[in-house]
């Protein structure tokens, strides 16, 4: 009866294991085109972000022209999370007021500009990563 050293029996128990295939080549060029699908969540993603910031910055206009109480905790909540947003348009237009109601026209302007970014963005993502064949 022979026994085996420990290299045969190391030897042995990895000829038996399957090998790995080598890497596959890809060029520089292949590695940044993505597929339709992860393009259309990634256009989904940004859609649903600017969605959400012109649905926050509208609802903010309209707190505004409702003269909505700026202690309430939601109304500055919402006051506090679009300042960021909007500080870049305060001035640029005169805001009529009356009573308390404020009409914010650069909230307005926001909202268009926001959108246009998206848009841009969107456009500029599948220009860049889709592959015409």
């Amino acid at each position: 009866m022979t026994q085996l050293g420990t290299t045969d029996r190391s030897r042995s128990m990895t000829n038996n294991r399957p090998t790995m295939p080598p890497p596959a080549q890809t060029s520089l060029s292949e590695l940044f085109i993505l597929n339709q699908e992860t393009l259309r969540k990634i256009t989904g993603l940004i859609q649903l972000g600017f969605g959400i910031l012109n649905g926050v910055i509208a609802l903010r206009f309209l707190l505004k022209l409702m003269a909505a109480n700026p202690d309430n905790p939601f109304a500055s909540f919402i006051y506090l999370i679009t300042a960021p947003f909007l500080w870049i348009f305060s001035g640029l237009t005169h805001n009529p007021s009356f009573e308390g109601i404020v009409i914010e026209f650069h909230d307005l302007i926001a909202i268009a500009v926001y959108a246009m970014l998206g848009w841009i963005t969107i456009r500029v993502i599948w220009l860049l990563f889709t592959h015409v064949k």
